[in-house]
């Protein structure tokens, strides 16, 4: 299939005032007003694809959104406990100037104003085919739920806008997150859902389709019930994840036999079990930069450089060996810990061992001394290529069985104290040393640092069986673990059935968050899930104890400095509380 191409009009963004810019008219280079270049099928086209590009170039597959919507949770911290980005990821001086957040909010608004613009000019837009227009509406609709879902998820209450913006605002005022939702969000989503097809228009990947539509539904509703009408958006979720798993074949998606196989490379490009794809091409002039996917390289342990071990595609980037500052995310015991023996979705989630890639190597004083290793080793215990050079593992071994192994071995008691959960932060920096996350994995790669082509599933359909079963045990009804089952019958290692199997008395919201983060983690939704909860403080508190600056107001960001202080009225809009800024206490 073809792919979304990006080579955005220079004008469309002269024209996106969003909430940042008062230099709307500083440069048109063709001339062109916009009255006349969206009064025609090929200028709106041109604007559907650009209300994409900024989930390419600055959302998934990047780096700031693995930091604030995987970081500061339950399920992360900072590989080795660097500062990097320890704003997001642990809450430490977490502030209104953050440039992470800055970005987040005038991308997001200059996205809204894009789709502004083509809902409120394709009405009066003639097409020679009336399927394409109502597919370009429901492309410009789901874009503005979901750029608004993040905002309002994000920063709280908000500015709401539906109006293309063509002059400076110096005004602002604030919209509840709820009247967002039910005025904008969910509608739109609906609307969406009716006006998408099956198919992607032109047969372009990446392009949000009738499934995504949906699936965006059955996620957002599921959000919506925290603010209220809790029944009433349980029940909207529910139906709109039964819609998905009841008609699975005429959507064109299924669950993978084998869990493993969700995140092959070799299926990466055409996954039957995503919902909603950002893409990524192999052509780099399609690509935002000449940088574009590197998921890749933020879940890595060290191990280049050790054991003889030497840094390749197959293992990715690996941070350096002495634990110095980077961007890598390294896994909580309690995540580690969530998985049972029986169950096969962490052996398809995490890599414990690394074979040795080199011809042969042996033991000497430096790697013996980071690996307490027996002198004896040094110059005497030979590794051979293939052999297991390193093993970082959620296993605990004896003292004797390490000293035995003729490889590395770093186990979960090494790693994490087992009293408390917390990362150690001795001397040892044994931090440096977890099972990686292999979900982004793309050995196509030219190199170990080279960027990926591989396109980020942002929806997929085991999230919506998560979805149906949440909805149905919150509504009080039968049947929440037959949705658990039937997720789980994929992944379930031979011998472990009855035990792998629930019952509807299983189903509580903490066995929920439990399953969606065995199911989910690193995929991008574990902040949101833990805040539209109500568990962000408790679960970070109970099980990521490294984190100690997180308070009560962190369940929302802060308004981003730059944007108050271009406002005219920025005492009365407000920072939100516990954060420097005009009306903050």
């Amino acid at each position: 299939m073809k792919h979304i191409k990006l080579a955005v009009i220079t004008a469309l963004f002269a024209m996106t005032a969003g909430l940042r810019s008062c230099d709307l008219e500083e440069y048109n280079p063709s001339g062109a007003t916009s009255e006349v270049v969206f009064s025609t099928p090929e200028g709106i086209n041109a604007l559907a694809n650009s209300i994409y590009y900024n989930y390419r170039w600055k959302y998934y597959g990047r780096e700031d959104p693995v930091l604030y919507m995987e970081g500061g949770t339950d399920l992360w911290n900072n590989f080795n406990l660097t500062s990097y980005g320890n704003q997001l990821t642990q809450y430490v001086n977490l502030d209104w100037d953050r440039g992470q957040l800055r970005t987040l909010w005038e991308r997001q608004y200059d996205v809204i104003n894009l789709c502004n613009t083509g809902i409120n000019r394709i009405v009066s837009v003639e097409y020679q085919n009336p399927d394409e227009k109502r597919f370009r509406e429901g492309e410009f609709r789901f874009i503005r739920a979901y750029s608004y879902w993040w905002l309002v998820e994000f920063f709280g209450d908000v500015v709401m806008r539906t109006e293309e913006t063509n002059t400076p605002e110096l005004y602002a005022y604030r919209t509840p997150a709820a009247t967002i939702y039910d005025e904008v969000i969910i509608p739109d989503l609906k609307a969406a859902c009716e006006l998408l097809a099956i198919e992607p228009i032109d047969g372009m990947t990446g392009r949000v389709t009738k499934k995504a539509a949906y699936g965006a539904l059955a996620r957002i509703a599921l959000t919506r019930a925290a603010y209220g009408d809790e029944a009433k958006h349980y029940e909207m979720a529910l139906e709109a994840a039964n819609y998905i798993i009841n008609n699975k074949s005429a959507l064109g998606v299924d669950l993978y036999d084998n869990y493993a196989d969700i995140f092959d490379p070799a299926n990466n490009k055409n996954n039957k079990e995503a919902l909603y794809v950002v893409t990524y091409s192999t052509v780099s002039a399609y690509n935002p930069d000449s940088n574009p996917n590197r998921l890749f390289r933020y879940f890595n342990p060290a191990y280049m450089d050790l054991c003889g071990m030497t840094q390749d595609v197959k293992y990715g980037n690996s941070p350096n060996k002495n634990g110095s500052s980077t961007m890598s995310m390294m896994p909580t015991r309690h995540l580690l810990t969530l998985f049972s023996e029986g169950d096969l979705r962490y052996d398809a989630s995490f890599l414990e061992e690394y074979p040795l890639n080199r011809s042969s190597w042996t033991w000497d004083e430096e790697n013996v001394g980071i690996f307490r290793k027996p002198a004896s080793f040094i110059g005497n215990v030979t590794i051979n290529a293939g052999e297991t050079a390193l093993l970082y593992t959620r296993k605990v071994y004896t003292q004797a069985e390490k000293d035995a192994a003729p490889y590395a071995i770093v186990d979960l008691d090494m790693t994490y104290a087992p009293e408390t959960g917390a990362i150690r932060s001795d001397d040892n920096q044994w931090a440096r040393f977890f099972p990686r996350l292999t979900k982004y994995d793309d050995f196509s790669r030219s190199s170990a640092t080279a960027p990926s082509s591989n396109d980020v599933i942002v929806i997929r359909l085991g999230e919506i069986y998560l979805v149906a079963a949440e909805a149905t045990a919150m509504l009080g009804r039968s049947g929440a673990a037959s949705y658990i089952n039937d997720l789980r019958q994929r992944a379930i290692r031979q011998g472990y059935e009855s035990r792998m199997r629930v019952d509807d008395s299983d189903i509580t919201i903490d066995f929920i968050l439990d399953e969606r983060a065995r199911e989910l983690c690193g995929e991008h939704i574990r902040w949101f899930d833990l805040k539209r909860t109500g568990k962000l403080l408790e679960y970070v508190n109970r099980y990521n104890p490294n984190i100690t600056a997180i308070r009560d107001y962190h369940i929302l960001r802060p308004i981003p400095q730059q944007f108050l202080q271009s406002i005219l009225n920025a005492a009365e809009f407000g920072q939100n509380e516990g954060y420097t800024g005009p009306g903050s206490e």
